[in-house]
């Protein structure tokens, strides 16, 4: 059985590009506001797009335990609840609308 890999058409292109555009920035804030002890946990974080679904996620073995965790102190900088705070700042929807918006000349 062959493998067939989706050909995506020019608006489903541009709302991909645009979901990868939001999913990078939602990295890019949530590492700024991670908890910045020793860099690993900063540093694990990762974004993943599948067809039109995005992910963001931290791969080191101590980020949920830092995020959840509301009474750690954070001397070196940073916060409990990063991803969920960049989840919140990050409107991705925009990034789709002007990739989008882009393709159909506007």
């Amino acid at each position: 059985m062959k493998d067939y890999t989706p050909i995506l058409g020019p608006i489903e292109k541009a709302a991909q590009d645009g979901l990868r555009n939001g999913m990078k920035e939602m990295l890019a804030v949530a590492r700024k506001l991670a908890p910045v002890d020793d860099r690993v946990l900063v540093r694990s974080g990762a974004v993943r797009i599948d067809d039109l679904t995005g992910q963001v996620s931290f791969s080191a073995r101590h980020a949920r335990f830092q995020h959840e965790n509301l009474d750690y102190e954070h001397a070196g900088g940073g916060q409990a609840k990063f991803l969920e705070a960049a989840a919140d700042q990050v409107r991705v929807e925009d990034y789709i609308a002007a990739e989008i918006a882009r393709a159909l000349g506007g």
